[in-house]
């Protein structure tokens, strides 16, 4: 048993090698202990696979830059601030640019205030054009994803002089070029400099669908291995959803483009809209998720049905508990059951050929739709479903055949060993409903609008969700 001297005087390489293990929280409290272990600490230069930085916590950042910088492979930023232009301004200035110095970094991801504070009154933020491209420029032979969540890329102005805060964003940003003019083509990178990024590794972009042009995937097309775009729709004051043409884009992706669409928190009144105008013809689309949205609407999932059969690899649904009872009719036993009334979900496993992933929390489903999922659709390799009822006994068959909200005061029902048995009987892996405690926390009740960005980041990060 080791005092407190002898730890205290630990030699550097050990210690090194404990401090290599603890999370970024713990590694900031070793910092306090003495200054043999905060000496430690700076020695061995962080090994952090994802470094996670808040706008607001300004001093904090810039410490645990300094200490991660070096090795850090993903870059999460949380625009978490009031004063957007201040604040924002000095960690763009300060912060950001250190991240030149990255030895690998293969992520970047910008979240905004809209999806952090999980309200659609926010406003959306400008990020500083060049300090972005150019921190792309530096990295084009590792990095592999963007993602913008809320936030868009500001245009350069001709007359702005930018501070060089850092030698090595100096050195990188200075062969880039930009226009002075707002272009639909130059949404996420600027068509000037383009060209520069033609052998960059990026291969995954996110964006707000608001933020996304026929325009803007014209410029991307110049990335050769750029194949997979997620386009996330949020609720917004003005929601006006503009088609993007995929019939002309089919000729800039002569090897096509995988397309996912993420529905996140819109209203009911909304999803006509997207229907009609996002999910349209020409769309690849592989992957569809729609989360938050307190409803599930089939429409949705027969257009699905119909239009997406061949090219439909995932399809998630997912939302929290409800606190509000749904309206449900009176009546409505198993017998009164209506056979034509089809859930939609067996229409989505019978046509789409593709599917792989389907994921379902937040909704009733029925025993032996289970069932049928898996005996129509035997390339289904991931099927995660939380709430399985064996009856009719909530009396939800008329009003809603597919599928019914949990309430926060429901609990998991037992299911029957001979149903499970038989879902196993036509899956390649061994198949449980999901247990609720194992839910992700964004999923559970009472989620907080951290945890629920944490979900979103989560399934927005994964272009198709299959390993």
């Amino acid at each position: 048993m080791m005092s407190s001297a002898d730890w205290g005087g630990l030699p550097l390489l050990p210690l090194r090698c404990v401090l290599e293990h603890l999370s970024t929280e713990d590694a900031l409290a070793a910092t306090s202990v003495c200054r043999h272990w905060r000496s430690a600490l700076l020695l061995y230069e962080g090994h952090k696979e994802t470094l996670k930085l808040r706008v607001t916590e300004l001093d904090r950042s810039m410490f645990l830059t300094r200490i991660f910088r070096k090795y850090t492979r993903r870059l999460h930023v949380h625009i978490n601030c009031s004063d957007l232009q201040l604040e924002l301004e000095e960690f763009l200035n300060y912060i950001l640019p250190q991240f030149f110095d990255t030895q690998e970094l293969n992520e970047v991801v910008f979240i905004g205030p809209n999806y952090l504070k999980q309200t659609y009154l926010s406003p959306i933020v400008k990020l500083k054009r060049k300090i972005i491209e150019g921190l792309l420029y530096k990295h084009l032979h590792c990095i592999q994803k963007l993602t913008f969540m809320g936030c868009e890329m500001s245009t350069m102005n001709t007359v702005e002089k930018e501070n060089y805060v850092h030698k090595r964003y100096e050195s990188y940003t200075r062969p880039l070029s930009f226009n002075s003019v707002t272009s639909p083509m130059d949404a996420v990178l600027s068509r000037c400099s383009v060209g520069l990024m033609v052998f960059s590794t990026l291969q995954h972009i996110t964006v707000d669908y608001w933020s996304i042009s026929t325009e803007a995937l014209e410029t991307l097309s110049h990335l050769t291995l750029f194949k997979h775009l997620t386009l996330n729709i949020t609720r917004r004051r003005k929601m006006s959803l503009a088609p993007i043409d995929w019939e002309r884009l089919g000729a800039f992706y002569p090897n096509g483009l995988e397309v996912s669409v993420n529905i996140i928190a819109i209203p009911i009144r909304k999803f006509d809209d997207v229907i009609d105008k996002v999910l349209v013809s020409g769309l690849n689309l592989t992957s569809l998720k729609v989360m938050y949205c307190k409803t599930f609407h089939d429409p949705l999932l027969r257009h699905l049905a119909s239009l997406f059969k061949n090219t439909l690899k995932e399809l998630v649904w997912v939302d929290c508990p409800s606190e509000c009872p749904e309206t449900r009719p009176k009546g409505g036993d198993e017998e009164d059951y209506d056979a034509c009334n089809v859930n939609p979900l067996i229409l989505i496993c019978w046509q789409c050929a593709q599917l792989r992933r389907l994921v379902i929390h937040g909704y009733w489903v029925w025993q032996y739709d289970v069932v049928g999922f898996v005996r129509l659709r035997k390339t289904l390799r991931h099927l995660e479903i939380s709430s399985v009822q064996g009856t009719f006994g909530r009396r939800v068959a008329r009003a809603q055949p597919s599928a019914a909200h949990v309430l926060v005061g429901d609990a998991p029902q037992p299911l029957d060993h001979h149903f499970v048995h038989q879902v196993n009987e036509y899956t390649s892996y061994r198949w449980r409903p999901t247990a609720w405690h194992r839910l992700h926390p964004g999923l559970r009740a009472h989620a907080t609008p951290d945890q629920r960005t944490a979900y979103i980041l989560h399934e927005a990060r994964r272009p198709l969700g299959v390993t």
